[in-house]
C-alpha cells in the first residue's frame, strides 16, 4: 500500500514538474521586424515567470487562424481591435510595443493626414496585416502579396504606387534589399499601441503576465528593450 501511495506522489510530482517546463507557443508574422522586436520582449517577460517560450514564424492571416482556433497559444503581439475580432484571443491589458503605419513611395511626394489620401493610388499591402488592411479595405486598387519582403519589391517595380507597412518593417527592408530610390512619407499614418494576446485556454496566465508587463513599463525596462533590439535590427 505504501509503494502504491509512493508511487501516487511520484507521478503528481513528474506531471507538475514536466508539465511546468512545457513551452508556450507564440505566432511571430514573417520578416516583420516590429514582431521581432516584441518576441524579444516577450522572452524576458516570461523569463520572469519561469516559463519557456517558442516563437513560430508564419504569415499574418495563418497566423490568426492558428492561435484563435488553439493550435499555438497566442501572438507575439497584434492592435487592439484583434481581441474583438476573436473573441478566443485574450488581450493581455498592457501594451508591450507600438506601431507606426508609414506610407513609403518611389516617386510620389505628399504629406498624409490619413488613409483617404491614399484612394487614388496604387497601393499595396501584406495579407493578414490588420492596420493596413483596414486602411484600405475601401480601395480601388488595392494588391496584397503574402510576405513584407515582397511589398518593396512591387513597389520598386512599380506595380503600385505607394505601401503601407510599419515604419520600422519598411526601414529595415530597404536597407537589406539596397532600395535607395524608396522612400518613407510623412508622418505616419498614426502610433498604434500593440497588445500581447493569449488563447482563452490560457485564462489564467493573463493576470500573471500581465503583472510582469505593468513592472517592466514603470521601471522603463519596455522601452529600453524596444530601443536596444532596434538598434540591433536598423544598426
Amino acid at each position: 500500500m505504501k509503494k502504491i501511495g509512493l508511487f501516487v506522489v511520484c507521478l503528481i510530482l513528474f506531471y507538475t514538474t514536466s508539465h511546468s517546463e512545457e513551452s508556450l507557443r507564440f505566432a511571430q508574422i514573417v520578416d516583420t521586424p516590429d514582431q521581432v522586436i516584441g518576441a524579444e520582449i516577450l522572452k524576458a517577460a516570461y523569463k520572469r515567470l519561469g516559463i519557456p517560450i517558442e516563437i513560430v514564424q508564419m504569415p499574418g492571416r495563418r497566423a490568426l487562424r492558428e492561435s484563435s482556433e488553439g493550435r499555438i497559444d497566442g501572438e507575439v503581439h497584434r492592435i487592439f481591435s484583434i481581441g474583438k475580432d476573436y473573441p478566443t484571443l485574450i488581450r493581455v491589458p498592457t501594451p508591450i510595443n507600438y506601431i507606426e503605419p508609414t506610407v513609403f513611395s518611389k516617386n510620389e511626394r505628399f504629406a498624409v493626414t490619413g488613409c483617404l489620401d491614399l484612394g487614388d493610388y496604387r497601393v499595396g499591402i501584406v495579407r493578414g496585416v490588420r492596420h493596413a488592411e483596414a486602411c484600405t479595405q475601401d480601395m480601388k486598387y488595392v494588391q496584397i502579396v503574402g510576405h513584407s519582403n515582397l511589398l518593396m519589391q512591387i513597389l520598386d517595380k512599380g506595380r503600385v504606387d505607394i505601401v503601407i507597412t510599419a515604419r520600422i518593417n519598411g526601414l529595415l527592408q530597404l536597407k537589406e534589399l539596397k532600395f535607395d530610390s524608396l522612400y518613407p512619407l510623412s508622418p505616419p499614418l498614426s502610433r498604434r499601441l500593440v497588445y500581447h494576446y493569449l488563447h482563452k485556454k490560457h485564462k489564467a496566465l493573463v493576470p500573471k503576465i500581465d503583472k510582469v508587463f505593468k513592472e517592466m513599463q514603470e521601471s522603463g525596462e519596455l522601452e529600453r528593450l524596444r530601443e536596444k533590439f532596434l538598434e540591433k535590427l536598423l544598426g
